[in-house]
């Protein structure tokens, strides 16, 4: 039913230095990708096929075997992908839908289908809607003379609307059993154009297909074969500028493409992802959908260390049309080093890092200054449209520091805690007039007022094998929703000679706020009741000296059920410990002499330092 799933294919490298397996010249390294990643069973649970993010990053879309497109949805754009469920109809219909295509406001779904009105063998559709929150129209064909009594599918929209890329197979012109073509309007409210092939350079012998135009349309991105199911790969083409003729098609090779076939590829809207779908080891299902970050190489020198050198190799070549420095605003480029281009290298020569959570709120902002700055001007804030629009002439209260030689920056005042920061360092040329760079705006958050301790070691006065007290504070058994298991393996168990003791040891001397505890949750504890009830907890700075924590409550029973989440709480009230032990006095048995825990998690109190003189 779906004859687009094989052909239909790509994804997206700029610059590899080529393989010598690629039969191919070599080409500038001027971004990579990082290892990809399945986007996981809730979305691959089924195969799954041509995956299409939103502008936002907060939508799905992809295609099925049943011939259906389909929507998973999240909160954010770092949040996990939700279950996906069928767009219903208009969209799709009892024919086959596939192929979806976002604009870049959202608000208009392109797809190939087969449904009736089709003028061949399958056709490219548009369906519409007044919002993101709104459902979508009933589609409508594109109709001639995009559309053709051929097989087109694999649609890709331009950012501003005006170029719509595809494949058509046999289609007149041609070059191959399947090429890809393009066309285009004066503007969104226009017709579409006659298509045009995009030319010998790009096609073969065999088959091109399933284009991606990138957000700055420079770079696309499409699947080719040479003739044989897995010799599918993901190739990529650039050009200077969007009037100028697409250049020589590349391999994007490993880590994207293997010795399985690699298709539909969709960049994302903002350049840093490439999305595709393949059955390359490590899927959930016959075909999975896979994603990897688009990276440029901001190391420069390939000395393995980002620093001022690589900062002054792109100050040397500042203003000139070198492919090596040029880094932004997309990994690929647009021509020209400039500030764009520092924007993306000094977010390696930062500290704190871009999106860095827990910094600490007496951080010190530190940074590289390029040689042709004198001075700097600091920028800090809590809103990133004051930091992003303020100047000297306009400060906005946001302007901490102007014309200073430091390259670090020390807040006045602690900063606040679980707040998000956004800072900008300007570089400022001296002359006649100076001449000021505009840095980029970072961010970060602070700490939060409580945290989960994480380096703790475990003993324990005894243990049944596999069942060490280790297993309380490793995670084992726990879901993403922190419910744990019922497995024995994943808790641990005593043994049956009293004393009954568990003890942890932090890395360093913490302020305690709380202790969150899963009892042992053992199917038996339905029957029997070998969780621990009632509990002495003492703490300690040294290991030595104990003090017995007071007011102790009665540890929850657990339910002997998969998914239970932490029902005991303690306080701690604040008191600096490095050691903390839990003797179990009395389980939830008559009988039993052993005992145990699941898990339990540490919180301590984010320490905020006195203002600096």
């Amino acid at each position: 039913m779906k004859s687009f799933q094989m052909p239909i294919l790509s994804i997206s490298l700029l610059g590899l230095c080529l393989s010598p397996w690629l039969n191919a010249p070599a080409a500038h390294a001027d971004f990579t990708f990082a290892e990809p990643v399945n986007l996981g069973p809730t979305i691959n649970g089924a195969a799954s096929y041509g995956p299409c993010v939103s502008p936002d990053g907060l939508e799905l879309y992809f295609s099925r075997d049943d011939g259906d497109i389909y929507v998973a949805r999240r909160t954010t754009p770092e949040g996990e992908w939700g279950t996906p469920a069928k767009l219903g109809s208009p969209v799709n219909s009892p024919s086959s839908e596939s192929g979806p295509c976002l604009s870049a406001d959202g608000l208009s779904l392109y797809f190939e289908s087969n449904r009736p009105g089709t003028l061949g063998n399958l056709d490219l559709w548009v369906a519409t809607r007044a919002t993101v929150s709104d459902d979508w129209g009933a589609p409508v064909n594109l109709g001639e003379p995009v559309n053709s009594a051929r097989e087109d599918a694999g649609p890709s929209l331009s950012a501003d609307g005006l170029e719509l890329y595809f494949s058509s197979s046999n289609r007149p012109g041609g070059y191959g059993s399947r090429d890809l073509w393009v066309t285009t309007r004066a503007t969104v409210n226009d017709k579409w154009g006659t298509p045009v092939n995009l030319g010998p350079g790009i096609h073969t012998s065999h088959s091109e297909a399933t284009p991606s135009i990138s957000p700055d349309g420079l770079v696309l991105f499409f699947d080719s074969s040479t003739g044989t199911v897995d010799s599918w790969d993901i190739y990529m083409t650039r050009r200077a500028t969007r009037k100028d003729a697409w250049g020589p098609r590349i391999n994007l090779g490993p880590p994207v493409n293997t010795t399985t076939w690699e298709c539909a590829e969709k960049v994302s809207f903002d350049g840093s992802m490439l999305y595709w779908h393949s059955p390359r080891p490590g899927g959930f299902s016959g075909c999975d959908m896979w994603q990897a970050p688009i990276i440029p190489i901001v190391d420069f020198t390939g000395d393995g260390k980002i620093d001022g050198k690589d900062l002054g190799l792109l100050a040397d070549n500042w203003g000139q049309n070198k492919p090596l420095y040029d880094i932004g605003p997309f990994p690929w480029g647009d021509g020209v080093v400039d500030e764009k281009d520092l924007g993306v290298l000094m977010e390696s020569l930062v500290t704190p890092k871009p999106k860095a959570l827990d910094v600490p709120c007496d951080v010190t902002l530190s940074w590289i200054s390029p040689s042709f700055a004198q001075t700097c001007d600091i920028y800090c804030g809590t809103s990133f449209e004051a930091v992003n629009a303020a100047d000297r002439a306009n400060p906005r209260n946001v302007l901490v520091s102007q014309g200073q030689t430091a390259t670090t920056y020390d807040p006045a005042e602690p900063l606040k805690l679980s707040q998000t920061y956004y800072w900008r360092v300007d570089f400022v040329i001296a002359g006649p007039t100076s001449t000021i760079v505009k840095g980029p705006v970072l961010t970060f958050t602070t700490g939060a007022l409580t945290y989960p301790i994480r380096n703790i070691t475990a003993t324990a006065s005894s243990a049944a094998p596999g069942s060490g007290p280790e297993k309380t504070v490793d995670g084992s058994g726990l879901d993403k929703s922190d419910g744990h298991s019922t497995d024995p393996k994943d808790m641990w168990w005593s043994q049956g000679v009293a004393p009954h003791w568990i003890q942890y040891e932090f890395d360093r001397i913490y302020t305690l706020h709380e202790l969150w505890v899963w009892n042992m949750n053992q199917i038996i504890e339905l029957f029997i009741g070998l969780g621990a009830k009632m509990v002495k907890i003492e703490y300690s700075t040294n290991g030595t000296t104990w003090t017995a924590l007071a007011d102790v409550p009665e540890f929850a029973k657990a339910p002997g059920k998969g998914g239970y989440t932490a029902d005991t709480i303690v306080s701690f009230t604040g008191v600096p410990a490095k050691f903390v032990k839990l003797t179990v006095e009395k389980n939830w048995s008559t009988s039993a002499p052993q005992t145990g825990l699941s898990e339990v998690r540490f919180f301590a109190i984010q320490s905020i330092a006195v203002p600096k003189p």
